[in-house]
């Protein structure tokens, strides 16, 4: 069975909660569809971004974060008056060390193959993703997230 990995956050009355879910993917075809990600994103509009294998500090250890894609909602932030920012998706995108945009929402990781599909993960390509995720949910805490703020930009052509 191959899956995709759901990243949410949970605001309820004990506080903040991060969740990773491993998503069964029983589509007819290998690749993840189009509303197979609006589905699971909870949107109608989504954004991909490839990211790279990178190596993180967490309290003087070393850890990996896979590459990976990340599927999100495009909208979110102008959707939403009170966004939250989904701690763990933000530092995969890379929150904190390469710039200061947080993602909000729910968040697809899958992978991208040389066609640039988005493709499930192998059972265990999705454990692994996984434990590496737990362990730095572990260190979430030591950082401060500040969602950005909406904000358009027209120009005249």
């Amino acid at each position: 069975m191959n899956y995709a990995i759901l990243l949410k956050t949970v605001v309820d009355a004990n506080g903040k909660t991060n969740s990773v879910e491993k998503v069964p993917m029983m589509e007819v075809f290998p690749t993840i569809s189009l509303e197979s990600m609006y589905k699971l994103c909870e949107c109608e509009l989504v954004d991909i971004k490839d990211m790279p294998l990178q190596l993180v500090e967490f309290d003087g250890e070393l850890g990996i974060i896979p590459a990976v894609t990340l599927v999100f909602d495009e909208e979110f932030l102008l959707k939403n008056e009170k966004p939250v920012a989904n701690e763990l998706a933000s530092v995969i995108y890379g929150y904190g060390r390469l710039h200061d945009q947080c993602l909000c929402g729910n968040v697809l990781l899958c992978y991208t193959n040389e066609e640039g599909e988005c493709m499930p993960f192998s059972e265990s390509e999705a454990n692994a993703v996984v434990k590496c995720l737990t362990r730095i949910n572990k260190h979430i805490g030591d950082m401060e997230f500040k969602v950005q703020k909406p904000m358009m930009k027209f120009m005249t052509f």
